[in-house]
């Protein structure tokens, strides 16, 4: 199922285009909206279904700027689904709609207005909470090979792979997504997916340091615990008492205080010890006892 910010990206991408003074933009925006209708001069009519119902209205509008006539129908029960539908019933309004876009001279900026057209229509958005993920879905793979090809030329890393039946022309690469979406005009998207990044970046770090902290305290513990035992077993065979006077003092400390970082025991020394002085006498204390883990 798409995501919520999937919608929400293509919605703020058609709500940011506006309609060009060149025919040739105009144009190439149908090019990229009807994309996966492959709409051939064969066509006796055009049937598209939005999965965004508003951008109907908006195509509608686009297409009476060049005679096209076109109706829409809201929530036209197909199956068990409502759905959104726009029709060209004509098929001289269909061959000259083809006929237009066939004969298109693009101008440098057509490629932004095509893919906007295209993402509109066709683009999905994983969460970017979950993953960065964006593709565009194509059961005829000559259309993905295309689209493909012109992703690449206008600068963008997407890749196509196959998935069952149908050709996907994907990227995985978030700062690929952020620039796609720029340009296609969903910017206030593309700052939420950066927004995102950022706090998805700084729970990660914070994670790491909690392991780290979590692998720490258990390796104190696991280290206290068999500083207790060597003391413990020295104490029962009275070891302990052919010992230095330091390392006695050391172990009483210890003893009081298990849950104490060598470092804070050293200071609690009538004669103060340094981490690796503590270190030093508590191994030595686990070598007479003969205890190793």
């Amino acid at each position: 199922m798409e995501s919520t910010f999937s919608k929400e990206s293509r919605s703020e991408a058609l709500d940011n285009f506006k309609f060009s003074k060149k025919d040739c933009c105009n144009l190439s925006f149908l090019q990229g909206y009807f994309y996966r209708d492959n709409i051939s001069g064969d066509d006796e009519k055009i049937v598209h279904k939005p999965d965004i119902p508003k951008t109907a209205k908006t195509i509608k509008k686009l297409l009476s700027r060049y005679d096209i006539d076109s109706y829409v129908v809201d929530r036209e029960q197909e199956g068990k689904n409502l759905v959104t539908k726009i029709y060209i019933t004509e098929p001289e309004t269909a061959n000259r709609l083809y006929k237009l876009m066939a004969d298109n001279k693009q101008c440098d900026k057509c490629i932004t207005h095509f893919l906007t057209g295209v993402f509109v229509s066709d683009g999905i958005l994983v969460n970017p909470e979950k993953e960065y993920h964006l593709e565009f879905t194509y059961k005829d793979e000559a259309l993905a090979q295309n689209l493909l090809n012109t992703l690449k030329f206008a600068g963008f890393d997407f890749k196509m792979s196959k998935r069952k039946s149908s050709a996907v022309v994907y990227t995985k690469n978030s700062e690929t997504i952020e620039e796609f979406l720029v340009t296609v005009g969903a910017q206030q998207s593309c700052l939420e997916l950066m927004s995102g990044k950022v706090v998805k970046d700084i729970r990660n770090k914070m994670n790491r340091i909690t392991n780290c902290d979590a692998a720490n305290i258990a390796k104190t513990v696991k280290a206290g615990q068999k500083y207790i035992k060597a003391i413990q077993k020295l104490i029962e065979t009275e070891l302990l008492y052919d010992l230095p006077e330091d390392i006695q003092e050391l172990t009483q400390l210890k003893l009081e205080n298990p849950e104490l970082s060598l470092d804070a025991l050293g200071k609690l020394c009538s004669e103060p010890m340094t981490k690796s002085s503590v270190n030093r006498r508590l191994q030595k204390l686990c070598a007479v006892a003969q205890i190793e883990e």
